[in-house]
């Protein structure tokens, strides 16, 4: 019976590996659909969006103020990875404020290059799984 069990996953106990490991969370579990119906071009509901989205900006704001210079004292390289962790919750916030403005309109959203901004995104997560092995962190 213990062989299939779901393997269950421990919180990490830095800071920025919290904060990281709760963005990981928030894009598996609440965008994950969005964002894979906007890369495949197909059409989103745009006031259930919306309600994600709101969602999404509160619980970025509460990341944003655990690792804040003033809650948080790091050195150097781990001061780099907490503006690149803010940097990257921003851009997933201008991602959706762009396709909120144009109601998730396909057309509107290939002029603007969602997939483009998106796949940059997923970039700059994995150069901050580089830099958190760097730091020695227990959350990649």
């Amino acid at each position: 019976m213990g062989l299939f069990r779901k393997r269950k996953v421990e919180r990490p106990k830095s800071p920025l590996g919290n904060a990281l490991f709760q963005y990981d969370n928030i894009i598996k579990r609440d965008l994950s659909k969005i964002v894979n119906r906007m890369l495949e071009q197909k059409s989103v509901n745009p006031k259930k969006a919306d309600i994600i989205y709101k969602n999404i900006c509160g619980k970025f704001d509460a990341i944003a103020r655990d690792i804040s210079r003033e809650n948080l004292k790091v050195d150097y390289r781990s001061d780099k990875i907490r503006y690149m962790i803010v940097d990257i919750m921003s851009k997933v916030r201008i991602l959706f404020n762009t396709a909120r403005e144009h109601d998730f309109d396909q057309l509107k959203m290939k002029e603007y290059k969602v997939v483009s901004t998106w796949n940059g995104i997923v970039n700059l997560r994995e150069i901050i799984k580089g830099k958190m092995k760097d730091i020695e962190s227990d959350y990649l």
